[in-house]
C-alpha cells in the first residue's frame, strides 16, 4: 500500500500525499494478535474531516477530505457513508475497525464531547452516535493526542529512540507534539503513551506575558497561526495586500514568516515575540517532563530555520541547566490526525480480539 493518493471520492477534494517515514517502520505488535493490520482513519477538523486507510506501517491509502457538517448528525452519516466507500476501494469487508480523532475536550472512557468549541459542540454523546452509524469496531480518541502518537510511531519521532514496552503499539519515542493552527495544544508522548487526562495539554488557554508589551493574554491569542497572521496584518494595516491575505482572505502566518525572513521589521516583531512566547509555555512543560524533542505541526512547521531554531532558543534560553532538546517539523503533516486516528483504531481492534 502506497502513500500517493487515490481517486478522491466523488464529494471531496484531492490533498497533497502524505509523506513516506524516513525509513522502513517496523510493524505494530501486541498481546493478543497480529491480524489486524490496517484500519480506517477519520479526522475531524473544524472545517474539513480526513479519511484514509491506515496500515500498521504507517502506510496511508486512499486519502481525501471532506467538508465537516455542521450538524453532529449528518456527521455520523458522512463518516459512515465514506468509511464503507473506503472499505469497498480498497476490498475490505465490514469488520476494519476505524478510528476517528476529534478536536476539543473529549472524555475517551465515556466517548463524550465535552466541549468542542470551533463545531460548537457541548456534551455530546458522539461514540454512542457513531456505533448505531458505522457498524464496524470503533475508537474515537482527541486529534492532538492522536496526531502525537502517529508522530512518535511513524514521524519525527522515527529518528530518536524508541520505545517497546507499552504492548498495542509500535515502537514509539517520547516526544512532545505542538501542533500549531487557528489554536494551540500539546500532546506529551511517554513510553508508549500519551501523559495525561482529557484537560492535558490545552496549553493555548494558558495566560502568558507578551514580551514587548507585558500583556497577559492567553497563549494562542498571541503565538497560534491564526494569532500571528491577524497580528501582523493589525500592525501595518494590511488591507487587501495580496501578499498578507492568502490564507483564503484571511491573515496567512506564513506570510509573516517569509516577510521575517526578507528583514521586515514588522513581521520580524509579531513572529519572534509569538515564538519567544511559546518558547516560555514550552520550557515550563518540558521542566516538568523531562527533554525530549519537540515536534512542531502546523503549517508554521514549515517556515524552516526562522522559526525551529527561533523557537529552540527561547526555550533553551529558559532551561537553565536542563538539556534543550531538538526542535523539528513534523514528517506526516496535516495526515498526523488521520494517521493517528488509524492507529487508535488498531489498537482498540487488538485489545478486543479473542485469542486464538
Amino acid at each position: 500500500m502506497g502513500g500517493a493518493p487515490r481517486r478522491a471520492s466523488r464529494h471531496g477534494s484531492r490533498l497533497p500525499a502524505p509523506p513516506h517515514p524516513r525509513r522502513p517502520p517496523r510493524a505494530v505488535t501486541g498481546t493478543r494478535s497480529d491480524a489486524v493490520t490496517r484500519a480506517i482513519g477519520v479526522d475531524v477538523g473544524g472545517t474539513r474531516t480526513k479519511i484514509g486507510l491506515v496500515g500498521s506501517d504507517g502506510s496511508l491509502g486512499i486519502p481525501y477530505s471532506l467538508p465537516t457538517p455542521g450538524d453532529p448528525h449528518d456527521l455520523c452519516a458522512l463518516i459512515a457513508r465514506e468509511t464503507a466507500s473506503v472499505r469497498t476501494q480498497a476490498g475490505l469487508d465490514g469488520e476494519v475497525p476505524v478510528g476517528i480523532a476529534v478536536p476539543g475536550i473529549l472524555d475517551e472512557d465515556r466517548e463524550v464531547v465535552e466541549l468542542a468549541v470551533n463545531l460548537g459542540w457541548k456534551d455530546l454523546e458522539l461514540g454512542a452516535m457513531l456505533r448505531e452509524e458505522v457498524g464496524a469496531p470503533l475508537a474515537l480518541g482527541h486529534d492532538v493526542r492522536a496526531g502525537g502518537l502517529a508522530e512518535a510511531a511513524w514521524g519525527a519521532g522515527r529518528l530518536f529512540t524508541q520505545s517497546t514496552t507499552t504492548p498495542s503499539l509500535p515502537p514509539v519515542a517520547d516526544l512532545l507534539f505542538v501542533p500549531i493552527g487557528t489554536g494551540i495544544a500539546a500532546a506529551v508522548v511517554h513510553d508508549g503513551a500519551v501523559f495525561g487526562d482529557r484537560f492535558t495539554g490545552e496549553i493555548g488557554q494558558v495566560l502568558v506575558e507578551e514580551p514587548y508589551t507585558g500583556q497577559r493574554m492567553r497563549l494562542e491569542e498571541v503565538a497560534s497561526a491564526s494569532a500571528i497572521g491577524r497580528r501582523y496584518a493589525a500592525l501595518v494595516d494590511a488591507g487587501e495586500d495580496p501578499l498578507v491575505l492568502t490564507d483564503g482572505g484571511r491573515p496567512a502566518a506564513r506570510a509573516v514568516v517569509d516577510r521575517a525572513r526578507d528583514g521586515d521589521p514588522q513581521a520580524e516583531t509579531i513572529l519572534f515575540s509569538a515564538l519567544d512566547t511559546l518558547g516560555q509555555a514550552l520550557a515550563t512543560i518540558i521542566s516538568s517532563v523531562g527533554t525530549r524533542p519537540v515536534v512542531i505541526g502546523g503549517g508554521l512547521a514549515e517556515g524552516g530555520s526562522i522559526v525551529l531554531e527561533t523557537l529552540r532558543s527561547s526555550i533553551a534560553a529558559r532551561l537553565g541547566v536542563v538539556p534543550a532538546p531538538p526542535v523539528l517539523p513534523s514528517s506526516l503533516g496535516m495526515w498526523a490526525g488521520c494517521q493517528g486516528a488509524g492507529l487508535l483504531g488498531m489498537i482498540r481492534a487488538r485489545r478486543t480480539e479473542p485469542v486464538g
